[in-house]
C-alpha cells in the first residue's frame, strides 16, 4: 500500500496511506477457492516486492497473512496493515516483550519469543502462499499454546500431500 506520510508523536507513531478498493487473498480463497501455481507463484513475487520496499525502510511487518493481502480493483497486490510494525533496531531491543501477528503465520522462533526478524517476515509469506494454494495452514491448532506445541513437535502438513497436483517445484 502506498504510505503518504508517518509521524511519532508522544511515542506513538502512526501512517496515512492510501485507501485500496478490492478483496482481500483470504476473502478470495474463502469465496472463490485455492489458487493455481502459477498464480499464486506471480503474487509470491508482487508480495516479495512489497516485503523488499518494508525492510528497505528499516521496518518489519510483523503481520504478513492473506487477510493484509488485497487484490485490489484492477489487479494489484497490495500488502496492507503495518500496525503490528516495527523499525529493526526497537524490535532488537524488545526480544519476547510482547508477540505481534496471527499465530498459524508466525515463525516457530518468534512464539518462543525470539525477536522477530526479516526471515520471520518471510516465513509468514511462506505460510501465505501456502494458504494460497492449500486453503488451509501448514500448521493449525485452534490456540497459540497448541500452535507452539504443533512446531515443538514438528506436526506440518506438507503441500505435496495436501496439493499432490501442483508442480514439484512450486
Amino acid at each position: 500500500v502506498t504510505v503518504y506520510g508517518a509521524d511519532r508523536i508522544d511515542g506513538r507513531c502512526g501512517i496515512w496511506m492510501e485507501f485500496v478498493e478490492g478483496q482481500t487473498l483470504h476473502q478470495i480463497v474463502r469465496e472463490r477457492g485455492v489458487f493455481g501455481a502459477q498464480e499464486a507463484a506471480l503474487i509470491g513475487v508482487d508480495l516479495c516486492r512489497a516485503l523488499a520496499a518494508v525492510h528497505g525502510a528499516g521496518l518489519l511487518h510483523r503481520d504478513v497473512k492473506a487477510q493484509n493481502a488485497m487484490r485490489a480493483t484492477g489487479g494489484r497486490i497490495v500488502l496492507m496493515d503495518l500496525g503490528a510494525g516495527r523499525e529493526h533496531i526497537e524490535a532488537v531491543r524488545s526480544v519476547g516483550s510482547d508477540l505481534a501477528g496471527t499465530p498459524l503465520y508466525v515463525a516457530p522462533e518468534v512464539l518462543k519469543g525470539k525477536t522477530a526478524s526479516v526471515r520471520s517476515d518471510l516465513y509468514s509469506l511462506g505460510v501465505l502462499l501456502y494458504y494460497l494454494v492449500a486453503g488451509r495452514y501448514p500448521v493449525a491448532a485452534p490456540t497459540l499454546a497448541e500452535v507452539r506445541l504443533a512446531h515443538d513437535r514438528g506436526e506440518r502438513r506438507l503441500l505435496r500431500d495436501v496439493r499432490p497436483d501442483l508442480p514439484r517445484k512450486f
